[in-house]
């Protein structure tokens, strides 16, 4: 990275930082210019890095007398670009600055809303950071608390290339909450971090698109020529895309399945974030320049130059070669390279659909790269692929080359056995996530550089890391640490990740068979599967206000599109984690404690999450409420969910949710469709398949189980004279009532027929009372009969045992 580039991202993720001073109580009323300028000061001398906090507004810059190559005018033009993509003006509203005003939600304008969610300012801690609307509060006590918690960090770091990662993590730790703007006229929905980032990207590209041409006098090109400059296609959007990850992922069946699934999910993670590290390496570039990335997908921002477009098909030809090499045609990445001028981003061009242009281009080259994946050399190769003489393959993954001899799982490939052998030391929180140019220990997985060759990705303590780093810091190449901010680590990035599991007496990850022993009633498995509802097109046409006749594009912004990304990421990969390990919704009464469960996967806005039945099935609700909490309810989820035997291959556990969850999104209701979750499959009735068990979220929680469960539920727990029969009767009388309404009177005699004896409680008779009364009326209703039935089902399971089946 050279040293223009250096400073320029450097300054630009400092420049509004004397806004934080300026909003504190008693630490400086200056211009924030003024006051950024003179804390970081204490922080460095470099006078290029100063010059991009002081002199970032126009008036500032027309009267400084700086060098024509200085990279303050790059942060003045980038800084342009950003305000001009997140400060869109409200409507009918003018005034001056407010600076108690606070960050208001990504959502509040998202999908045609219009709340008004706001956060007061604070660092990113574990407990989900859920919006409300309090206003007026004095909030100067709490950026007091932030200028704090930045000095201390800032003073573990040095200002320079190598630490440009971790100036990253401390903005994004204390000023994710922070609004850019407290203009009383503008929409506040940006936070500092992501403006100071977005701005540290835009600021790499201009550098790097001039300089590839010898266009040093950045006073003429940027401050002079600004106009100009802002239609020029400076900028390219990438788009990668993984192709092969269920597959890769869930075609294992072994009693290892499930340390498999988790190290294979993991390693996909951890390997798409390399291969953008590559990319950007390559480029000359930092993780600034990354807008999204998660379930296999990519976006960064990049410069247009032919150098770039070169090195990034060279890094993923070169890096979907070795995936050939090791994984045959299970991987590979396919992607997008869209140029663009800043005007297109900020949705200021006479195309009103020149933003979403860009993606919908990107996603056309992705698609065509998909169907010619492989030249005829290639398909040759593929062909080519030795097999295991005696005809035998490994007991995880099926391929038959390079076995092995597993003592624990038996015959198994290389892959398979390095993916086993560093799993516990994988799912460990307190351990980095080193790679290496070369080995350093004996448990590794092969990641793969950008020219092609191998790197080696280790799991070890951060001390271990550190000592590495002081005696030969070539071994390393980059350090990624699991959601914690491990300020003054050099080479280090963090990574949220959804790592919660359920963990065994010896703190390792419970296997099938303990975590379906630990489920309420009958021992199964839980399988949930889960992503956002139309995402898709809410990242490109989710800021559309429909109905605005001045200008619907407004909030049509890359800006705006990174926020969201960003959000949801934070939400599925790292306060899910909260979310499992303090729950609140439970089916049964004497659960406490964090959820019996694993994540397997959740990434940008899916997940896959397995564990005792019931727990699952809980967890899912919680995470339901809980992400329409945190998004002001304008995006939903919908899910599958199905339980299984812990034997049963997890290949077609993963299929059948799958195929639940697509039916979840088929589903239409009064008020709408999809928002919904689909259970336990069809089943045969009467010649024919019936889906009785697909809801939308709100009848699921608040009928089935808020109502008929309960109902179920009360009577259980004052009286032991009902066993399970007597709600298979019921169930068998409610599903035979469709065809047939004698059924119903058969049921109301049934009903009649158990009452509780004279001898009984008055509480258990009031139970039963309510419980038959209940029955019966929701009985002669079709759909409260469907509920009713769905609500039996799950309560039926709650009590029954293995020698019942």
């Amino acid at each position: 990275m050279g040293k223009i580039l250096e400073k320029g991202v450097i300054g630009a993720l400092l420049h509004d930082i004397g806004k934080v001073i300026y909003r504190g109580s008693g630490l400086d009323g200056r211009a924030h210019s003024i006051s950024g300028t003179d804390f970081i000061k204490n922080y460095t001398d470099d006078k290029d890095i100063l010059d991009c906090i002081s002199y970032h507004h126009k008036d500032d810059l027309y009267n400084a007398t700086l060098k024509k190559d200085s990279p303050a005018y790059i942060v003045y033009f980038a800084d342009n670009i950003s305000s001009g993509l997140d400060r869109r003006y409200i409507e009918g509203e003018s005034g001056g600055f407010d600076k108690n005003r606070p960050l208001e939600s990504i959502y509040n304008l998202l999908n045609n809303s219009n709340s008004n969610d706001t956060y007061v300012p604070s660092e990113i801690k574990e407990a989900v950071k859920y919006p409300d609307n309090k206003t007026g509060q004095d909030l100067s006590y709490a950026y007091n608390n932030l200028v704090a918690h930045l000095s201390n960090d800032l003073k573990a770091i040095r200002l320079n290339g190598e630490y440009i990662n971790s100036l990253l993590e401390i903005a994004e730790a204390y000023l994710s909450y922070v609004p850019s703007s407290t203009h009383k006229g503008q929409v506040s929905d940006i936070s500092l971090y992501d403006h100071l980032k977005i701005t540290a990207a835009f600021t790499s590209c201009i550098a790097l698109y001039l300089l590839s041409s010898q266009r040093t006098n950045f006073h003429t090109e940027l401050f002079e020529k600004e106009k100009e400059f802002l239609n020029e296609r400076a900028f390219a959007l990438l788009s990668i895309d993984i192709s092969g990850i269920q597959q890769f992922i869930y075609s294992i069946s072994s009693k290892g399945a499930l340390k498999a699934l988790r190290s294979r999910s993991f390693y996909l993670e951890i390997f798409l974030e390399n291969t953008i590290d590559e990319i950007l390496s390559a480029c000359g570039l930092t993780r600034a320049n990354i807008l999204y990335t998660g379930g296999g997908h990519a976006y960064a921002l990049l410069p247009n130059t032919e150098t770039c477009r070169s090195n990034v098909k060279n890094v993923i030809a070169n890096i979907n070669n070795r995936l050939m090499d090791v994984f045959g045609s299970n991987l590979f990445i396919a992607y997008g390279f869209q140029p663009c001028s800043a005007n297109e981003l900020m949705s200021q061009t006479d195309d009103p659909e020149s933003y979403s242009n860009i993606f919908r281009n990107l996603s056309a080259q992705i698609s065509s790269m998909k169907l010619r994946r492989y030249s005829a050399d290639d398909i040759r190769k593929l062909n080519s692929t030795s097999i295991d003489g005696e005809g035998r393959e490994c007991s995880i993954c099926g391929i038959s080359e390079k076995l092995l001899d597993n003592k624990d799982v038996g015959m198994i490939c290389q892959n398979c056995g390095a993916f086993i052998d560093i799993s516990n030391e994988l799912i460990k929180p307190s351990n980095v996530l080193v790679v290496c140019r070369q080995p350093i220990e004996e448990k590794y997985l092969l990641l793969y550089s950008g020219t092609g060759s191998n790197l080696y990705l280790h799991a070890m303590t951060e001390e271990k890391a550190r000592e590495i780093l002081k005696k030969d810091k070539d071994k390393i190449l980059r350090i990624y640490s699991k959601n914690t901010f491990r300020t003054g680590l050099a080479l280090s990035s963090k990574l949220w990740m959804g790592d919660f599991y359920a963990k065994n007496q010896d703190g390792n990850l419970k296997t099938f068979e303990e975590l379906a022993k630990q489920s309420a009633g009958i021992d199964r498995i839980g399988v949930l599967r889960a992503d956002v509802d139309d995402l898709g097109s809410t990242f490109v046409r989710g800021f559309v206000r429909e109905g605005d006749d001045i200008d619907k594009n407004r909030y049509v912004t890359i800006s705006r599109t990174a926020t969201l990304s960003r959000s949801l990421s934070i939400f599925f990969k790292y306060y899910i984690n909260d979310i499992l390990n303090n729950p609140f919704f439970s089916l049964t009464t004497n659960r406490k404690g964090p959820r019996n469960v694993v994540i397997v996967y959740s990434g940008g806005d899916d997940m896959f999450i397995v564990g005792a039945w019931d727990e699952v099935l809980s967890a899912a609700v919680d995470i339901r409420r809980a992400f329409s909490r945190y998004t002001g309810g304008a995006l939903t989820i919908s899910a599958g969910y199905a339980f299984y035997d812990y034997k049963y291959p997890i290949s077609l556990m993963a299929e059948e949710t799958a195929q639940l969850e697509k039916r979840a999104k088929a589903n239409e209701y009064e008020d709408g469709s999809k928002n919904s979750i689909s259970l336990f499959g069809l089943e045969y009735h009467d010649g024919r398949l019936v889906d009785r068990h697909t809801y939308d979220w709100q009848t699921f929680e608040e009928k089935v189980l808020g109502e008929k469960y309960r109902i179920i539920q009360d009577l259980y727990n004052e009286c032991d004279d009902y066993g399970n029969s007597f709600l298979y009767n019921i169930v068998r009388l409610l599903k035979e009532a469709d065809k047939d309404r004698i059924n119903i009177a058969r049921l109301a005699y049934l009903l009649a027929r158990r009452e509780p004896r004279r001898s009984a409680s008055l509480s258990a008779k009031e139970a039963y009372m309510n419980f038959s009364k209940n029955i019966y009326k929701w009985a002669l209703d079709k759909e409260e009969r469907r509920q009713l039935i769905t609500a039996l089902t799950i309560f039926v399971y709650t009590i029954r045992n293995e020698k019942e089946e």
